[in-house]
């Protein structure tokens, strides 16, 4: 009869123990996948880039340079085709480019031929109107046109000169 009893009360708490050991593995892997979730949604897009049809979004970092000038690079993608996108903003006085790599094969870059307007107002950059071109040739300054375009970022802060970093290091 003590063998019947023993195996009444502990064979439960056995089965206790166990099934809330399963379900705390349980609970740790929802919450791993919820940081994971979490850390990349804080990776919000804070600006965009559109070539044509295309409109890629984009997480940008942006720059100030010693000399008071902004730049910006950023990574993202096409939200209706995933086509992933490369972009660098230079917003220098006189010497102003925009250029996307688009699945790491296809560069667009604003025309030079058309003159390229970028405005830096506080913590924005953008361009009403783009002329973009594939395929750009510097020595004859022609590519083949890929569309019109703008861009707009928010810059919520700035990091230190990219250059500067890079020749430090």
């Amino acid at each position: 009869m003590k063998s019947n009893c023993v195996r009444i009360f502990i064979l439960p708490l056995v089965i206790w123990a166990l099934s809330s050991c399963a379900s705390s593995e349980n609970t740790v892997a929802v919450s791993e996948e919820t940081e994971q979730f979490e850390e990349e949604t804080l990776k919000v897009s804070n600006g965009w880039v559109q070539i044509g049809n295309q409109k890629f979004e984009i997480t940008f970092t942006c720059y100030k340079t010693k000399l008071g000038e902004t730049a910006a690079m950023g990574y993202g993608q096409d939200l209706k085709t995933n086509e992933s996108a490369e972009v660098l903003i230079q917003a220098f006085t006189g010497k102003p480019y925009v250029g996307l790599l688009k699945n790491g094969s296809t560069i667009f870059e604003a025309s030079l031929s058309e003159p390229l307007d970028l405005s830096v107002n506080d913590f924005e950059i953008t361009a009403g109107a783009i002329s973009w071109e594939k395929n750009l040739d510097l020595e004859t300054k022609y590519g083949e046109f890929a569309g019109f375009g703008s861009l707009f970022v928010d810059c919520k802060q700035f990091e230190n000169d990219l250059l500067a970093e890079k020749f430090n290091n």
